[in-house]
């Protein structure tokens, strides 16, 4: 039995228990049948991200359920294309304030090569639990197992890949954490793991653990200053070879509060990484001071970080200065700005980059001029540079959106985004331009009807010249109240001018027959 199909049972099993023996239970929800038309031309099938996981034929595309099987107990379920290789499932079940249990499920595919002959498989399943059996304590824990299997395609192409012919490797990764509160003062103690192994190759498998302990408490003289630390340890070995790390690190949070305007932070980190096998150690500390001031509009905020990292062999050392600032005005006027530098300098001139500069500037502007309208823009400038290696890249990007919506009529948006990267090496330079355009629609004027589109649009030119384009129409017509019919139809397309046999045109086309149903026991 599957994933999905397990987490159906489990779902249905707990549901139904609860109803029969409950004294009051409501339960709504919708199931929707129907089912997908795909077709496609095209002389690379990799080159449509989006395409990647929908699949032609009769698709159980939903189940949903949600209610109460008492006054204090809540359920939803939510099971999407549960017969398709893109299944997605969701299920949670909580009594609020004392406990809350959830399960989720994802199934997606990844496509290397232009027939989509060699593809790998992703599934993954999560479980999660939280208890609160009082107001000074709780309890927390989750699971995650990813599973992936499938080809891999070596590079350069036609040639076998170093890491094998293909994935069939699980991840399992979880964490148990217990916290104790008290006023002001809380105490948590977690211990995570994660475990990797490979099929094809168990020198890959590893395994590793952290035990961590952390503690926030207000000042001991003055309840102005907030204090957290946390210490942690952990074990990480590759199972099949006389290889493991230890990890140690320290962090310690300081936030004072002088004033009501003025907040101070200041974190410090210690760390250590001890590799047995070659007998190297590796310290990483940092230090970070940030003072943020508040304004009856707004606030203004700087900060400074020094980080040194020595493994024995080289020392490197970082400096990261930030500064910037927020406004609120009327109309619902909001503005923020914000510039940080982070230089890397390499002491000994050991590591593969050297040193290296990084400088990004940022600026966001939103306002509401009237009701239900919304403009916004943003400017992004970004900008590295490996002064040993003498390598740079700089690039800048601009963002305009807009949305609107008119009572019943419905609404309307439009975005539109500019970016122009530039890469130069010792060799030569790479320069690209981007232009995205994007827009939607959606009328709902007619009664029981609702009618949306849509369009993005994707030109990336200079050295590259590739357009990407995907339009949608969709219409929703409700019957009796608890009948629907849907319909929804995209057109995908990618061109690459340069290299002449990257195309892929589809015509995809969503057919769903819905009903809503509402049950409840008195």
């Amino acid at each position: 039995m599957n994933s999905s199909k397990r987490i159906l049972v489990f779902a249905v099993t707990m549901i139904l228990a609860f109803a029969a023996s409950a004294s009051a239970t409501n339960i709504e929800g919708t199931i929707k049948l129907g089912g997908v038309i795909v077709d496609e031309d095209a002389g690379d099938l990799s080159v449509m991200q989006e395409t990647y996981n929908i699949y032609e034929g009769f698709s159980a595309t939903q189940l949903k359920l949600n209610g109460n099987l008492s006054p204090k107990t809540y359920f939803t379920l939510s099971l999407n294309d549960i017969n398709l290789d893109n299944r997605k499932s969701d299920f949670e079940f909580w009594v609020p304030g004392r406990f809350r249990f959830f399960t989720r499920y994802d199934q997606h595919r990844q496509v290397f090569d232009p027939d989509r002959v060699v593809n790998s498989s992703r599934k993954d399943l999560r479980f999660g639990a939280w208890l609160n059996p009082s107001e000074w304590f709780t309890l927390s824990a989750d699971y995650d197992r990813q599973t992936r299997d499938g080809e891999r395609l070596g590079f350069p192409t036609g040639t076998a890949s170093e890491l094998g012919e293909g994935y069939d490797d699980v991840l399992q990764t979880g964490r148990v954490e217990g916290e104790f509160r008290k006023g002001q003062r809380a105490l948590a103690v977690a211990y995570d793991f994660s475990d990797y192994s490979d099929n094809n190759t168990d020198i890959r498998d590893r395994f590793g653990y952290v035990v961590s302990a952390r503690l926030r408490m207000a000042g001991v003289f003055t309840d102005k200053v907030t204090h957290l630390l946390r210490g942690a340890y952990g074990k990480r070995e590759i199972t099949n070879l006389d290889t493991d790390y230890i990890l140690q690190n320290f962090q310690y949070t300081g936030v004072a509060v002088p004033i009501r305007q003025i907040q101070l932070k200041y974190n410090f980190y210690a760390g250590r990484v001890d590799d047995k096998s070659t007998q190297l150690k590796t310290d990483n500390f940092r230090n970070n001071f940030d003072v943020t001031y508040f304004y009856p509009k707004g606030a203004v905020f700087g900060g400074y970080g020094y980080e040194m990292n020595d493994n024995d062999k080289s020392l490197t050392s970082y400096n990261t200065y930030r500064v910037g600032g927020s406004f609120r005005g009327p109309s619902d006027l909001t503005a923020k700005v914000e510039y940080a530098n982070r230089s890397k300098k390499d002491e000994e001139k050991l590591t593969l980059l050297q040193d290296v500069e990084v400088a990004t500037f940022v600026a966001k502007l939103q306002v509401s001029p009237v009701k239900d309208l919304t403009i916004g823009a943003s400017y992004k400038d970004r900008q590295r540079e490996f002064s040993d290696i003498e390598v740079e890249s700089e690039g800048q990007s601009a963002n305009v959106y807009c949305r609107y919506s008119y009572g019943v009529w419905g609404s309307v948006g439009a975005e539109y985004t500019y970016a122009n990267d530039d890469y130069d090496n010792r060799v030569s330079g790479f320069e690209t331009e981007s232009h995205i355009v994007t827009g939607r629609a959606y009328l709902e004027r007619i009664k029981n009807l609702r009618l949306g589109g849509g369009l993005t649009y994707l030109d990336v030119g200079k050295d590259l010249d590739i357009e990407k384009s995907i339009l949608f129409v969709e219409a929703a017509y409700t019957v009796a109240d608890v009948y629907h019919v849907e319909v929804k139809y995209n057109v995908y397309n990618y061109d690459d001018y340069v290299l002449l046999d990257r195309y892929y045109t589809a015509n995809i086309v969503w057919i769903n027959v819905a009903y809503d149903f509402d049950f409840q026991k008195e």
